[in-house]
């Protein structure tokens, strides 16, 4: 009876104990989702190269592959583009203070009522509160630091497969102190994130770091606000926050950055966007057309369009009068891949391999797009010259005493304010030189639908079915 019943654990329990032995080297480690605000390419790029030798960081990621993020290349938006995969839904507009198309009014932003924000419910941990926020921006390199080991300690608390923690603070450090001290958080990163393996060789990880934007400047910025108001009141209009009147026309304060969206009155967007590109310092509007999408600039206007062809998606870039994106470099190289000078319709991938090297990298993609990315559109979305910045005078007057002329910013469609990074260690994952916005983490998108196929994408973030 007793050798019977050694038997029979041995039959039951051996198979069993394989079962789970197969089962947990089955299933891969953990993936840390890092996202970081405000760091530019050309930064981590040069940290990382590996000329630096020992000096070198995150000499286990591969990349850093450059993203190139939306247009207007600010948080709100950026986030939202780069979260597109996981069936987030936008933002209400391009910042926390944003214009409701409904009530025609600015609302949101400077109240301590929260408002809501898609994107940010994706992190299950971010510094949270307003007032958190603020204390953050004004010791920012401390802040960042701060946030590092609490998202580590919050990683280290929770059994989820796939975690994912929000660093704000790398962006008061940016506008701050400019990309040299990006690069001095970037080393206590990777010390942070070495120290945390070696304490805990028993939870393996792979890693994932992203970057929303850029940050562009070095010289004091001229601020294009007053210029713009003028021109739009001495045309006419009366700029203010609220839509009532015909003559009315909206500007938003959100912020010193390098773009601005304007909200008009239907029929008023060309008008309007005509008007502010003739201000020294705006170098670029848009606005949606019948057809496609108006370029206006003082270097001439031009027509973007878009078409379907079965499956694929193929876009046209019309010199009005001149050239606003200085794209005739690009159209010829696409005229001279197909061997024809006349044509003017390419698929969305010749555009982007063509352009993407450009100062104005993927713009006819990401401009097309800019209307898209929130639930309540622009009317005329800008961006600004190098060396200015657009934003409200009162804001502007209480940074000067405290951290002088504001020289570094982001938002605008050119390179350095627009180009994040992406690294990861991830096998699956082959770093590209440089990868648009929604499909850098389609990686990431895939695993974790790989693990349950069932997630339809618009729950793919509800904790609950993802955990």
């Amino acid at each position: 009876m007793k050798l019977f019943k050694t038997l029979v654990f041995l039959v039951v329990l051996v198979p069993a104990l394989q079962v789970l032995a197969n089962e947990t080297t089955t299933y891969p480690p953990r993936v840390l989702f890092i996202a970081v605000d405000a760091i530019p390419h050309h930064v981590i790029q040069e940290l990382t190269d590996n000329s630096r030798g020992e000096q070198a960081l995150f000499k286990g990621l591969k990349g850093p592959a450059a993203v190139i993020n939306t247009f207007p290349s600010n948080s709100y938006v950026a986030w939202s583009g780069l979260l597109e995969p996981f069936g987030i839904d936008k933002s209400l507009g391009y910042e926390a203070r944003y214009f409701d198309n409904k009530s025609r009014e600015v609302t949101g932003g400077l109240s301590l009522v929260k408002v809501p924000a898609p994107w940010k419910d994706f992190f299950d941990w971010k510094l949270d509160g307003v007032i958190k926020k603020a204390i953050a921006y004004g010791w920012p390199q401390k802040y960042s630091v701060n946030e590092m080991h609490d998202g580590l300690e919050a990683f280290l608390r929770s059994s989820q497969p796939y975690f994912s923690m929000y660093i704000v603070s790398t962006d008061g450090v940016g506008h701050i102190e400019g990309p040299e001290a990006l690069g001095r958080f970037l080393v206590k990163l990777d010390k942070g994130l070495q120290e945390f393996k070696n304490a805990h060789p028993e939870m393996p990880f792979y890693t994932i770091m992203v970057s929303d934007h850029g940050m562009a400047g070095g010289e004091p910025l001229e601020n294009v606000w007053p210029a713009v108001e003028e021109k739009l009141t001495k045309a006419g209009y009366n700029v203010t926050e609220e839509l009532k009147d015909e003559n009315d026309a909206a500007l938003i304060a959100f912020g010193l950055l390098t773009s601005f969206v304007a909200y008009t009155w239907p029929g008023d967007e060309h008008a309007v966007a005509t008007l502010v590109t003739s201000v020294p310092g705006v170098d670029i509007c848009v606005t949606q057309a019948q057809n496609g999408w108006h370029l206006h600039s003082a270097r001439g206007e031009a027509l973007i369009r878009k078409r379907q062809r079965g499956d694929e998606t193929l876009w046209s870039y019309t010199k009005l009068s001149g050239d606003p994106l200085s794209y005739d470099s690009v159209l010829q190289q696409l005229r001279a891949e197909i061997n024809d000078k006349d044509e003017i319709w390419f698929t969305d991938k010749k555009w982007f391999n063509a352009s993407k090297h450009h100062f104005y990298p993927d713009a006819v993609y990401r401009l097309a797009n800019a209307f898209s990315l929130v639930t309540n559109p622009t009317s005329v979305a800008c961006s600004v010259t190098p060396n200015y910045m657009f934003g409200a005078l009162k804001t502007e007057y209480i940074a000067i005493p405290t951290i002088g002329k504001l020289r570094w910013t982001h938002g605008a469609l050119h390179r350095d304010a627009s180009l994040g990074f992406m690294m990861s260690d991830l096998p699956e994952w082959h770093a590209p030189d440089l990868v648009r916005y929604n499909h850098a983490l389609g990686v990431l998108e895939r695993l974790m639908r790989k693990q349950n196929p069932a997630i339809p994408p618009a729950v793919l973030t509800m904790t609950p079915l993802l955990h």
